[in-house]
């Protein structure tokens, strides 16, 4: 029997680093999102096209019953790219595609029936690839990836007796940045891994009030709010460090703490509004009728109807906006224009240079060189 892993590979980020994330989340309900819901049904919509051998432009106006949303165009556009990324690597490997495959995961985290799902699992000669999708608009980097070497771990684990793999791949694709990063990895160097995973596994059953607030980490933990370590880790600095005069190690060393600081503020005005939404009191805040939305036709096949019965004219009717470049690029992939037309459309094309943003030497990037040029005066 499988179980809902509460050591589970989508929260091997957090759990990994914090061992006491564990104890201190348990109890505190995951409210969700909008965004996670969308995800979540984008998950299932790609999941039947690739089981069904289907587009996901079959599925335009499809409801999913578990989060109640409907599947729209531009949606089906992302599920698409997705899916053709999966096919495409079918395709050139000849592998065997398993979709939403159950994948036990007990032997790394010793909790009884414990079970992660895998989007897609294709088994190619000589190679295990582990493809994932990620719906949403955050960069997630395939290289060393704690959820998806889990998952390549346990598909490996219940494949190697009738398979001689030797190489494992990890794919994310992430359709609305464009975006499908790999990393490769060996068999044994994925075993080491699951080595880690045993023991981080054991130290959240024996080290329940060790916290190591990271950026990562914390960004899903449902107990940010209430963290103790990450409450000290935002404040230590709060009254000592002041930006316009602080040395350049105090703001290097309170930059890396930005995300977290974020994090933990949003954590508690999420907080303050669950409680107050549950009938908590919350000393100096009360509820109040925000902004209202914007206007809306209440039925918009009715509203049309109307205004053809008033002869109000088309151009009047509708508003029109021309697709941009991206979603443009995007149906070319679905082969609704051809490359030739690609080809002449991108010459129609234009795209201002990134403005200069901070980020962690860590980053692939390369650094900016904001030395001044003579031909920069021409």
């Amino acid at each position: 029997m499988t179980v809902h892993a509460e050591l589970g590979p989508s929260s091997a980020e957090r759990w990994m680093t914090c061992p006491g994330s564990v104890t201190l989340s348990r109890g505190i309900k995951d409210s969700g999102s909008d965004n996670a819901n969308e995800g979540t049904m984008m998950h299932t919509v790609s999941a039947m096209c690739l089981s069904d051998n289907a587009d996901a432009w079959a599925y335009i106006g499809w409801h999913d019953p578990e989060t109640g949303l409907t599947l729209d165009a531009k949606q089906a556009v992302d599920v698409q790219m997705y899916v053709d990324h999966v096919r495409d690597i079918v395709n050139a490997t000849g592998g065997e595609l398993l979709v939403e495959q159950r994948l036990p995961i007990a032997w790394m985290t010793h909790e009884d029936g414990a079970a992660g799902t895998a989007d897609a699992v294709i088994i190619a000669p000589d190679e295990l690839i582990v493809v994932d999708a990620k719906f949403g608009f955050k960069l997630v980097e395939a290289e060393e990836n704690k959820q998806l070497q889990m998952y390549a771990a346990a598909a490996y684990d219940e494949l190697k007796i009738g398979y001689d793999f030797k190489s494992v791949r990890i794919v994310i694709v992430q359709p609305r940045l464009n975006a499908t990063p790999e990393w490769t990895t060996t068999p044994d160097a994925l075993m080491e891994f699951a080595a880690e995973v045993a023991f981080a596994a054991e130290l959240t059953r024996q080290d329940t009030e060790f916290y190591v607030p990271s950026e990562k980490g914390c960004q899903w933990c449902r107990a940010k709010s209430t963290c103790p370590a990450l409450k000290a880790n935002v404040l230590q600095d709060f009254d000592t460090v002041v930006p316009e005069s602080a040395s350049t190690d105090d703001l290097g060393r309170v930059m890396g703490k930005v995300g977290m600081i974020e994090a933990w503020v949003k954590s508690i005005r999420a907080e303050v509004e669950r409680r107050l939404l549950g009938g908590e009191p919350v000393a100096g805040y009360k509820l109040v009728q925000g902004k209202k939305g914007n206007r809306q036709w209440a039925n918009p096949i009715d509203a049309e109807n109307a205004l053809k019965t008033m002869r109000v004219k088309h151009d009047h009717m509708y508003d029109y906006k021309l697709a941009s470049p991206t979603s443009i690029e995007k149906l070319v992939k679905a082969e609704a224009i051809g490359p030739r037309q690609w080809v002449k459309i991108q010459e129609l094309i234009t795209q201002s240079e990134g403005t200069p943003s901070v980020a962690p030497e860590s980053d692939k990037r390369p650094a900016l060189s904001l030395s001044a040029s003579i031909s920069d005066f021409d």
